[in-house]
Parts: structure tokens; sequence; C-alpha cells
């Protein structure tokens, strides 16, 4: 089946109340349609593949949540968001537990349907150019992303640099299964933070190893920051054996061959941003973005630093 990237299937017994939205996302240009059932829904991704899929928490005949297992096992790609009428704890618990990819609470706001259809689709349309290890977009679209972040007229940005400190110790002394292990910590952090405190459209890239890449703006990204060392610190120590938990730090050779103590992977970040002056090239945005991560690593344990210039 062909994959119509602008299209959108959106399953609701509501449809009447949400004419308007229909209306309006045809407007940007996508094509919406409806089932008001979950049987009907899931005809219709047997005989189509569909952009993004929306789905109503509280269907008729099955829940929304029970639907998503189904849509999963006809089409594991297509990017599947969430409609609740509240933010429902439990429900949200669930909902990540089974890896649904987003979600929007009712009453819904035109605009923010707009944002994460978008967003997801582009995603989506992105996958083929995703880090094996992590599914995050790679080097090339990381690059493209920053790119655009300076051409004319584009608003206000934040750009997060983030890697390991004592990564190399830790890959030396527990292999690189372990270590591919770490990254994946950093990856699902990274983008729970991301998720919950960010912009819908808000961008996370894997550059490679253990090196992340965040696009959010100046508004959101010290929130992010905070998170992501606060999740780590918490969830690291589950990395190492009981000995080494207790004993807090690792015995081995340095670069220079010579035995020595490093503590436990903590996480170092440095964003960027265009609040109080212009940022004028992708060059500008990675120069200093490299210069304050060393700043970061430099105060110790898991840091971030912010561009503090102004004018």
């Amino acid at each position: 089946m062909a994959t119509r990237p602008r299209s959108i299937l959106w399953v609701d017994d509501e449809s009447e109340s949400l004419e308007s939205h229909r209306r309006f996302l045809t407007e940007q240009g996508y094509s919406v349609e409806w089932a008001t059932h979950g049987d009907d829904a899931l005809e219709m991704l047997r005989r189509q593949t569909y952009g993004v899929v929306l789905v109503d928490e509280q269907m008729p005949g099955r829940r929304g949540l029970e639907l998503f297992g189904a849509i999963r096992e006809l089409d594991p790609a297509v990017p599947v968001v969430m409609v609740t009428k509240s933010e429902d704890a439990a429900t949200m618990r669930e909902a990540i537990g089974l890896a649904i990819d987003d979600y929007l609470v009712k009453p819904l706001d035109v605009q923010e349907v707009i944002a994460r259809v978008r967003a997801h689709i582009r995603r989506a349309q992105l996958k083929p150019a995703l880090n094996p290890l992590t599914g995050l977009p790679g080097n090339l679209i990381i690059e493209a992303e920053i790119r655009r972040l300076t051409s004319p007229g584009h608003g206000l940005f934040a750009v997060l640099y983030t890697d390991l400190n004592h990564f190399k110790a830790y890959n030396d002394v527990y292999g690189f299964p372990a270590g591919d292990d770490a990254i994946r910590l950093v990856a699902r952090v990274l983008t729970a933070a991301v998720s919950e405190l960010g912009n819908p459209s808000d961008f996370v890239g894997h550059v490679g190893g253990d090196d992340f890449v965040v696009i959010s703006t100046p508004d959101r990204c010290d929130a992010i920051a905070q998170r992501l060392i606060a999740d780590f610190d918490r969830q690291v120590p589950e990395l190492y054996t009981p000995a080494d938990r207790r004993r807090g730090y690792l015995t081995t050779k340095d670069r220079q061959g010579m035995i020595k103590k490093f503590p436990l992977l903590s996480i170092a970040l440095a964003i960027v941003h265009n609040q109080y002056h212009m940022v004028t090239s992708h060059w500008e945005i990675g120069e200093l973005g490299a210069e304050l991560k060393q700043y970061a690593k430099a105060r110790g344990g898991s840091a971030y630093v912010k561009d503090q210039r102004r004018g």
C-alpha cells in the first residue's frame, strides 16, 4: 500500500463536533478521513496507509488504548496520537507503557492539533535516516534542522547539546553492549523530558555515540535540561553492579594508559539560543555549543551551561 504522507485518519464518534477542526486541517493541505467506530478504523487501515492516526480514548465498543494495540499490529510505523478528555494519570501511564506516540486533551486547540500532526508526519518521513541504535534522527537531519534555525524569518530557538561524562571508562569496564544501554537511557530520558516539557514541534536528534541534540525554544530549554539531569541521575545507578554503585567510581586506564578512578556516568549539557542576540549561522551554533559543553563538563557531575551573552 502506498502512503499518503498528508493523510489523517481521525477515529472519534463525535465527528460532528470536530468538523471545524477537519475543515481547518483540509485548508492546511491535509486529507482527513473519519471513523466513528474502532472496527471501521481497522478496516480503513487495512486498505490504506495514513500519515498519522488520531484516536479518541473513549470509543464505543473498545477503548482507544485497546484500539491502539490493534493498529500497531496492522501498521507498526504509523504515528498514533491519543485524544483524551482529561490528563488522567493512570491512563497516561498506561499509554506510555504501550509506547503510544503522543496525546491531546479535549477541548482541542486547532493550532495544537496542526502542530502535532505536522511534527509526527515530518518525523515519520525522516525515519529512513534515523540512528539505528536509538531510532532518533541522525547527523544529516540534525544539520538540516540547525541550518533552518538561522534562515530568514525564523523565530526564537534554543539548541541543547548533550553527552556523557566518563563514557569511555564505562565502556572499557562494562563493554560496548552496556555502553549501548547507557546511550539508550539518555535517548529515553531525553525524549520523555522533551515530550512532557517541550513544544509539540520540538526536535530530538542523535549525532552518534553519546552525543545528542534537542531543538526547542528559550522558554522551555531550562526545564528540559533540569528534567533530563534529574531523571538521568536517578536512573543511571541501575547500569552498575551493586559493588560499583556503593563505591561510587570505576578504576581503569585513562587515555594515557595510567590507572585512574572515574566517577559514575553523568551528563553535560550546553544551551545555545537567540533570545538576546542574533545567531547568524549553523557554524556559530555548533562552535558555541562545543565551547559551552566544555564548561559544563568542567563543573563535575551532571550540569548544564546556558549562553548568557546579551546584545
